[in-house]
């Protein structure tokens, strides 16, 4: 079976989402790439402005990592909870964790030419 047919139509899949600290995406990826179950996983690093005011006319900036993990339904609970607890979430300020249905994906591909 192809990478192709395995994401596409045919399989159960879930999205997780995992907003945590910054630094700890990479980390996750890390332990979550072969893990079984897991299809697809990518992070990035975000920046936004938080409700805190450092002093008028100054805004707080805050940093996470956001982790993205296409996974088969299956497995979906199990890794939720590994996630959830590797991540930290469930500490005060840790971040949130959520999931979606997915109905078909397409694993990103590198462009011709590229060495890896």
């Amino acid at each position: 079976m192809t990478a192709l047919a395995h994401i596409g139509r045919g399989v159960d899949k879930e999205l997780i989402t995992a907003i945590v600290d910054s630094g700890l995406g990479k980390r996750l990826v890390e332990i979550f790439c072969e893990a079984r179950g897991v299809l697809s996983i990518s992070h990035h690093h975000a920046r936004g402005v938080g409700s805190q005011r450092i002093r008028t006319g100054q805004m707080y900036f805050q940093e996470r990592d956001v982790v993205l993990l296409l996974v088969e339904t299956e497995f979906l609970d199990a890794i939720f909870q590994n996630v959830f607890d590797a991540g930290k979430v469930g500490q005060p300020g840790g971040g949130i964790i959520f999931s979606e249905s997915v109905l078909r994906g397409h694993p990103m591909l590198p462009f011709d030419g590229t060495d890896w």
